[in-house]
C-alpha cells in the first residue's frame, strides 16, 4: 500500500510538501489580489453532488424515464454538460476525494473509505487560504480529511443528508457568514439521494428502525426522503445490463422517485441563489460521485459504473446551452478548474486538467480515453481490485481480484434487484450465465462499445479483436506507469495485489473477509 510517504514522492512533493503547501496558499492569495486589481469579481461557487446517480437517469442526457429531473435539467441549460464525463472510482468516498484533490484514489492516498494523508493539496483548503469561505453540508465522511471554514458532517448519525430544507437552510446561513466575512463563498451541497435505501424500500423501513436505536433524537426526514411518486414499475426503464424482472422493476422505480427528490433539492438550492442575489455571481458545479447501486454498476469499473452527469454553469462567462459530446473528462478536472476560476495556480502532477479550453468552446487534446479504479472499501473487506480504461469505442477491464473461486459481493448486490435475477436464474440458463459472470468475472474483459454498449459480451478470448486488446492494454499500461499504480506487477503478471490490501482493518472484527464461495 502506497504511505504517505510514497505519495509526496509520486507526486513531487517529496520532504517539501509541508512547505509548498503554504507557499501555494500565498500564491493563491496573490492571484485573488491580481484579479482584484484588474476589477474582477471573484466568483462563488456551489458544488452540489448527487450520490449514486447513474448518467442516463438524467433527462437532458437522454434519461428514459420523463419528468425525474427537471431542475438537473434547468441547470444544464444555463451552462455546459459534459456527455462524456467519468468519476475516478465507483465508489463514493475514494469519488469524492478524488474530484477534491484532482488526483487517483491510489495517488492521494485514499484507497477505500479512509481519508486522505495530510499534506495533499485539496481544494478546500488552497480556497480558503486564498480567503475565500469553504462549507460543506453531508456525505461528511467523504470530506473529513480537508480542512473548511464550516463543516456538517451530516444530519444525522451517520452524516446522511436528504431533507432539502435543511440543505437550504444551511447553505442560506453559510452565504450570509460569507458576505458578513467580505468573502466570496464555496459550498459542497452534497444529497444523499439516490444512494440506497431507496425511497418506499423494506430496506428504507428497516435503515430507519436501525438508525432510531442508534440516534433517537434524529427526525425521520433526515434520514427517509419521503420522495413523491412520479414513477411506478411499470414506468421505469430497466438497462439492458440488468433483468427485466417484476422485483427488478419495482426497486427501479424506487430508485428513480428517490432520484427525483434529490433534483428537488437541487431546485431548492438555485432558488435560494436566486433569493439572495447571488446566482449571476456563482459558478454551479452538479455531478455525481458514479453510478446507480445495481448490480455491476456501483463499486465496478464498466462504462456505466462511472459514466455520471456533470454540468458546469457561469453566468456571463460560459454560454448557456453547450453540450460537449466529443471529450472524454473527468470529475478530477473540477478541482484545477475552479482554482483556474479563482486564477489560482493549480498543484503540480495531478491527475485531472482543466476544462477551461471546452468551456470556452476549444478543442483540447488527449481527451481521447479515461482510466478508472477500484481496490477495495477497506483492508480485508470486498477487495476487488480492478481498472478499467475506456476509449469512446471500446472498454478493457482488468480483474485482478478474479480467480474463479473469489465471488463478487457488495451493496450493488443488495435489496431486490440482484436477489430477483438469481432466482430467475435457477431456471433460466442465459440468465445463469450472465449471474455468475456478476459474481465471478474473467480476469480481462474486452468489449466493443459500437456493438455492445452495455457490455454483455465479452471478447478478451475472441482471436479476430487480438489487436484491439493490445491497444488496449498497452493504453492501460501506460496509464498504470504514469500514475505509479501498486496494481501495475500484478497486470504484467510479475507480481500480485499488494497483500496488505488483503489484511483485515481490526476496525471491522470478524466481518472483514474476503468473500468466497
Amino acid at each position: 500500500m502506497n504511505t504517505r510517504r510514497d505519495f509526496l514522492k509520486l507526486t513531487g512533493l517529496g520532504a517539501a510538501s509541508t512547505a509548498l503547501f503554504p507557499n501555494l496558499g500565498k500564491s493563491a492569495a496573490a492571484g485573488f489580489q491580481a484579479l482584484e486589481k484588474n476589477g474582477a469579481k471573484r466568483p462563488n461557487v456551489v458544488v452540489f453532488t448527487m450520490d449514486d446517480i447513474a448518467f442516463d437517469t438524467v433527462n437532458v442526457f437522454g434519461g428514459k424515464v420523463p419528468g425525474i429531473t427537471p431542475n438537473v435539467d434547468r441547470l444544464a441549460r444555463g451552462g455546459m454538460r459534459f456527455c462524456c464525463a467519468h468519476g475516478s472510482s465507483a465508489v463514493c468516498q475514494p469519488a469524492r476525494q478524488s474530484m477534491m484533490t484532482g488526483l487517483h484514489p491510489h495517488r492521494n492516498g485514499s484507497f477505500g473509505f479512509m481519508p486522505v494523508p495530510a499534506g495533499v493539496p485539496n481544494l478546500s483548503e488552497l480556497l480558503m487560504a486564498a480567503g475565500v469561505f469553504t462549507a460543506s453540508f453531508s456525505k461528511g465522511r467523504d470530506y473529513s480529511s480537508f480542512k473548511w471554514s464550516w463543516f456538517l458532517e451530516g444530519y444525522g448519525g451517520h452524516g446522511f443528508g436528504r431533507d432539502g430544507k435543511l440543505f437550504v437552510a444551511s447553505a442560506r446561513e453559510a452565504i450570509q457568514r460569507a458576505r458578513a466575512a467580505g468573502q466570496p463563498f464555496y459550498l459542497g451541497v452534497n444529497s444523499s439521494d439516490p444512494h440506497r435505501a431507496f425511497a418506499g424500500s423494506a430496506d428504507e423501513q428497516r435503515f430507519l428502525e436501525k438508525e432510531k436505536k442508534l440516534f433517537p433524537k434524529a427526525a425521520n426526514n433526515i434520514y427517509v426522503t419521503t420522495a413523491e411518486a412520479v414513477c411506478t414499475p411499470e414506468q421505469a426503464w430497466v438497462p439492458p445490463y440488468l433483468a427485466d424482472l417484476p422485483a427488478v422493476r419495482q426497486e427501479q422505480a424506487q430508485y428513480y422517485n428517490t432520484a427525483h427528490h434529490g433534483d428537488q433539492t437541487l431546485g431548492m438550492i438555485l432558488d435560494l441563489l436566486e433569493t439572495e442575489g447571488v446566482a449571476q455571481d456563482t459558478i454551479v458545479v452538479f455531478f455525481s460521485d458514479h453510478g446507480a447501486s445495481f448490480p455491476t454498476s456501483k463499486q465496478n469499473c464498466y462504462p456505466y459504473s462511472t459514466h455520471v452527469p456533470l454540468i458546469i454553469r457561469w453566468p456571463g462567462v460560459v454560454k448557456p446551452d453547450q453540450e460537449d459530446r466529443t471529450h472524454m473528462v473527468s470529475t478530477m478536472d473540477v478541482m484545477p478548474t475552479l482554482l483556474e476560476a479563482y486564477g489560482l495556480p493549480v498543484p503540480p502532477h495531478l491527475d485531472g486538467r482543466t476544462l477551461w479550453p471546452l468551456l470556452k468552446g476549444a478543442d483540447q487534446t488527449g481527451r481521447d480515453h479515461v482510466f478508472t479504479t477500484y481496490n477495495y472499501i477497506y483492508p480485508g473487506l470486498q477487495v476487488y481490485p480492478m481498472r478499467a480504461v475506456e476509449t469512446r469505442a471500446a472498454t478493457y477491464i482488468f480483474n485482478a481480484w478474479s480467480n474463479g473461486q473469489a465471488a463478487f459481493s457488495g451493496e450493488c448486490q443488495s435489496g431486490l434487484t440482484f436477489a430477483a435475477m438469481e432466482h430467475a436464474a435457477e431456471s433460466d440458463p442465459a440468465l445463469a450465465q450472465r449471474v455468475r459472470h456478476i459474481k465471478y468475472r474473467e480476469r480481462e474483459e474486452l468489449y466493443d462499445l459500437s456493438q455492445d454498449p452495455w457490455c454483455l459480451h465479452n471478447l478478451a478470448a475472441d482471436p479476430d479483436k487480438a489487436g484491439l486488446k493490445a491497444e488496449m492494454r498497452k493504453l492501460m499500461e501506460s496509464e498504470m506507469r504514469a500514475t505509479d499504480d501498486p496494481l501495475l506487477p500484478a497486470f504484467l503478471g510479475s507480481g500480485e495485489v499488494p497483500a496488505a490490501w488483503y489484511q483485515r482493518d481490526p476496525r471491522l472484527g470478524k466481518k472483514a473477509k474476503h468473500k468466497e464461495e
